[in-house]
């Protein structure tokens, strides 16, 4: 099979942003997707179970990549990806060993197993798998798992505008370019890709504003991005580069938000 191969629906091609991310064109979704597996006869199954799905759902599109072992995948891999469908059993090595390397590189993509062993299913939870399905894939299971799949990238794609009036003056922030607001000596910080700005105004405000937009407590003082965790450790969060506390009655509520963004279990 050839790579990166475009499957169009009938309203014509969508496009990828830069890095590879799927975008919306005429409310067309384009899907970057990745598959592991080393049997042809299963290649070829989640393959046509894909073209069906987009035939029975005008608009979605999608490219795809196929992989047949791990170490191509973890060579070639650009972190660009928005589903990976990961074999578990492989001739070079098992796919949670992949999955876990993947996941040193991108905390973002999401991953459904395929597999004819439920306990390596359910080992799948420890990379924050998104859903796993059993061999033989049926075509029932498989579109249910995609439209779930769909559900949750639609919510972690919305974005809201803010207008901030700061020290340096006014400017506009989509909530992607914000990693997190910070409370700190009666000033609200809020930390950007592209350097902090301290602005007047409760945290609570920016929480009401940023609903919808995967931004979650993880204690009085910070309201973070969910789209920037790197990780968690007991009662610390890794959000870019810093590490941020998480207080006990803001725990379940935080760790639960963060399970639905990233579309795996805590």
């Amino acid at each position: 099979m050839d790579l990166n191969v475009l499957y169009l629906n009938g309203n014509g091609m969508g496009a990828l942003n830069e890095g590879g991310r799927r975008r919306r064109r005429d409310e067309i979704v384009l899907l970057k997707i990745g598959i592991l597996e080393d049997e042809p006869k299963q290649m070829q199954r989640i393959t046509d179970f894909l073209e069906q799905f987009r035939q029975e759902h005008p608009s979605f599109s999608y490219t795809v990549d196929w992989y047949e072992r791990g170490a191509h995948l973890l060579e070639r891999y650009q972190r660009d990806c928005d589903l990976l469908f990961l074999d578990i059993q492989l001739p070079d090595m098992l796919g949670i060993e992949a999955a876990h390397r993947i996941r040193e590189m991108d905390q973002n993509v999401m991953i459904i197993f395929v597999t004819n062993l439920t306990q390596y299913a359910i080992e799948g939870y420890s990379v924050r798998a998104f859903d796993y399905v059993l061999k033989p894939v049926s075509y029932a299971a498989f579109s249910a798992k995609l439209e779930r799949a769909l559900r949750i990238l639609s919510h972690r794609e919305q974005q809201v505008s803010i207008d901030i009036r700061c020290r340096e003056g006014s400017r506009r922030l989509s909530s992607d370019m914000i990693l997190y607001f910070e409370v700190f000596d009666h000033d609200l910080i809020i930390h950007t890709d592209q350097g902090d700005m301290k602005q007047w105004g409760s945290l609570s405000k920016y929480e009401k504003m940023l609903e919808g937009a995967h931004f979650a407590r993880c204690n009085s003082c910070y309201l973070v991005n969910l789209k920037f965790v790197r990780g968690v450790e007991r009662d610390t969060v890794v959000v870019g580069q810093d590490r941020l506390s998480i207080s006990k009655s803001r725990r379940k509520a935080f760790l639960a938000a963060l399970a639905q963004y990233k579309g795996g279990s805590n």
